[in-house]
């Protein structure tokens, strides 16, 4: 892979609700060849609001359809979870489906990264971090 490192899908303040179509950064693009990715979700709580979900997605088309690979639930704490996701997981066919909580689809990857938040209640001095170490 060619451009193998630790990318930053977010790092930003959470506060007022966020609907669950909402791309939190630009995504990382140009990660194809991708074998393995490990993932870092941290929430620094500070108060305020009920859940956050942090779905890490991936694409086969350019960003044309996004397809769940990592999901984080955190609540109103702060937390740190850890995720790795490799290319050669999947020995099988199967259905894809969006994912539950703290669930992951292991052996997909595609060329792209990004991630979709969504969240309930109102957090203040809070942050969300989330890492892709791409190899």
């Amino acid at each position: 892979m060619d451009n193998a490192g630790v990318y930053t899908l977010a790092a930003m303040q959470i506060g007022a609700p966020i609907s669950g179509a909402v791309v939190a950064m630009a995504p990382m693009p140009d990660l194809s060849g991708m074998s393995a990715v490990s993932l870092e979700a941290s929430l620094q709580y500070g108060s305020g609001g009920t859940s956050l979900t942090a779905i890490v997605v991936t694409s086969f088309d350019d960003g044309v359809t996004w397809r769940h690979i990592a999901r984080f639930d955190f609540g109103a704490a702060a937390a740190t979870r850890l995720a790795n996701i490799q290319a050669s997981g999947a020995k099988g066919i199967a259905d894809y489906a969006d994912l539950g909580a703290q669930g992951v689809n292991d052996g997909i990857l595609g060329d792209r990264l990004a991630l979709i938040l969504s969240s309930v209640g109102t957090y203040s001095n809070t942050t969300l971090s989330v890492r892709a170490a791409v190899r």
